[in-house]
C-alpha cells in the first residue's frame, strides 16, 4: 500500500492531519480542519454564513455636484438657404474637361469616387452641399448659390435647439418638389 493522498479543508486550504471533521454550513457539508473547526464548527446549524454581513458596505463619496452656470443668451441665426445652381452638371463637366485629367485621378485630388464624379458631371445626381463646396475649392467655379437672409415675416430666425416636426420636413418636401 503506498502512502494515503492528502487531504485539504475545504474552508481555509490547509492539509488535514488526522481525520478531520465534517461540518455543516449553509446546508452544504465540509471536509475543515481542527482551526476551522474550532472556528466555524461550534456554530447553530443555519445561522452561520462565510460571506460577511451585518458590515456596512464601503461607501465612495460622491463628488458634489456643480453650480449651474447661467446659460449663455441664445443669438438668434437668421434664416439662410444654400442651394445648388442649376446647370451643376454642365460647370462640373467643363471644369472636368478642362483640366485634362482622368475621373480616376481627380476623385483621389477632389475627395469624391469616381461614381459620385460621373454622376454629378453627366446631371444624374445633384451634388450635397459638401461635395459641391469640395468641388468649388478644387475647381475654382462656382456651384452653391446662398439665398442670404430671407425676410419672411419680419425676419424669421430659427434657435439652436429647434428640431423640426414630421409635418414641417413633410412641407418642405412638397415645396421642393412643385419648384
Amino acid at each position: 500500500m503506498g502512502k494515503k493522498k492528502p487531504r485539504y479543508c475545504e474552508i481555509c486550504g490547509a492539509p488535514i492531519k488526522g481525520p478531520g471533521h465534517r461540518i455543516r454550513i449553509e446546508g452544504t457539508e465540509l471536509l475543515v480542519c481542527d482551526r476551522c473547526y474550532e472556528k466555524y464548527g461550534k456554530k447553530k446549524p443555519g445561522t452561520f454564513s462565510i460571506m460577511p454581513t451585518g458590515r456596512e458596505p464601503r461607501r465612495i463619496p460622491r463628488p458634489s455636484p456643480r453650480p449651474k452656470r447661467e446659460p449663455k443668451p441664445r443669438r438668434e441665426r437668421p434664416l439662410y438657404t444654400e442651394e445648388i445652381v442649376e446647370d451643376y452638371a454642365e460647370r462640373v463637366y467643363r471644369a472636368i474637361q478642362r483640366s485634362g485629367k482622368s475621373y480616376e485621378e481627380l476623385s483621389h485630388e477632389v475627395g469624391l469616387s469616381v461614381n459620385d464624379l460621373r454622376s454629378i458631371s453627366h446631371g444624374y445626381r445633384e451634388p450635397t452641399i459638401k461635395e459641391a463646396k469640395k468641388l468649388e475649392r478644387y475647381f475654382g467655379i462656382k456651384l452653391i448659390e446662398s439665398g442670404g437672409e430671407e425676410p419672411l415675416e419680419g425676419r424669421k430666425t430659427i434657435p439652436r435647439d429647434y428640431e423640426p416636426t414630421l409635418g414641417e420636413i413633410a412641407n418642405i418636401r412638397i415645396k421642393k418638389r412643385k419648384k
